[in-house]
């Protein structure tokens, strides 16, 4: 038996869209077992749209690697109970590759190093800021090129924790990129360069004043506040509770921001804010996972 917890990831950090993202406190914990044949999916969250048949994506995650080393799989029992929320901009399709492909690759005998992995996973999911930290943890810069995917992990401090504000709806990511301009000003890709590369050097440095400067983006954030409710009106709350940077956490809806003190109080405040406006929104203050993926053999 295979034993694996992946964590919960954020990506699109701001400026740093398909290139920046963090992995937080929130878990897919799955086990494989072989059994002599046939598939088995036992989904113990309370997700009920998670497939049970062979278009589970842990599963075809794990055919991924099967077919890519020439393995031939036998039967299988996946397991999985997962608090990260689906379509919510939170990785739970990350969350699943990672773990099905660590999983294949110890079935079919370690042929694979993780960078051959994180590669195949990026491919799988179609970019790499999701993928990074769900295996690697910690605050990671990401980019394919060519064929190789290459990540960069760095270890945060303990006192940077994250608000996740989630709603009681989704966005399904196909959607939510099909808002998107297939071209952007100049002056809009020099913005966000610069932005992007001012808000991983506040990251790094703990610089919380330039990362609220960093956080800006003009990519892809005023092209899906259309599909979240009431989206400016929660930025500039979450701000005025004292949010160093608050960004769209993936293609959304969950809107993330990025704290160093005060944590309780400013969940306490987006908690009545959301009750006195009826929203449907929660908050949660998680840590940093500076870790990724867990495997164990049983």
């Amino acid at each position: 038996m295979i034993k694996l917890r992946v964590p919960a990831t954020s990506a699109n950090m701001g400026a740093g869209f398909d290139t920046l993202g963090i992995a937080v406190g929130l878990y897919n914990r799955i086990t494989v077992e072989e059994i002599p044949k046939g598939l088995e999916i036992i989904n113990h969250d309370k997700q009920s749209f998670v497939p049970g048949d062979s278009n589970n994506l842990i599963y075809r995650a794990m055919n991924e690697i099967f077919n890519y080393v020439n393995y031939t799989p036998k039967g299988y029992r996946i397991t999985q109970s997962s608090n990260i929320p689906m379509t919510r901009g939170l990785g739970s399709s990350s969350a699943c590759i990672i773990g099905g492909m660590l999983a294949a690759n110890i079935i079919s005998g370690r042929q694979l190093t993780y960078q051959e992995i994180i590669h195949l996973a990026a491919k799988m999911e179609g970019h790499p800021d999701n993928v990074g930290p769900a295996l690697f943890g910690g605050f990671c810069v990401s980019l394919t090129e060519g064929d190789r995917t290459i990540i960069k992990s760095t270890k945060l401090k303990s006192h940077i924790k994250f608000a996740v504000i989630i709603p009681d709806f989704f966005v399904a990511t196909k959607k939510s990129r099909g808002v998107l301009p297939s071209q952007v000003d100049f002056k809009d890709a020099v913005f966000n360069v610069g932005h992007a590369s001012m808000f991983q050097a506040a990251m790094i440095t703990g610089d919380m004043e330039a990362l609220r400067i960093g956080v800006k983006d003009v990519l892809h954030q005023q092209y899906r506040k259309s599909y979240v409710e009431n989206m400016d009106e929660i930025f500039e709350k979450t701000y005025s509770l004292g949010s160093n940077a608050t960004y769209l956490s993936g293609s959304g809806p969950t809107i993330l921001s990025i704290l160093d003190h005060d944590y309780e109080k400013f969940a306490a405040g987006m908690q009545k804010y959301f009750e006195e406006n009826m929203l449907k929104w929660k908050c949660m203050i998680l840590s940093i996972d500076n870790v990724g993926a867990v495997v164990s053999e049983i």
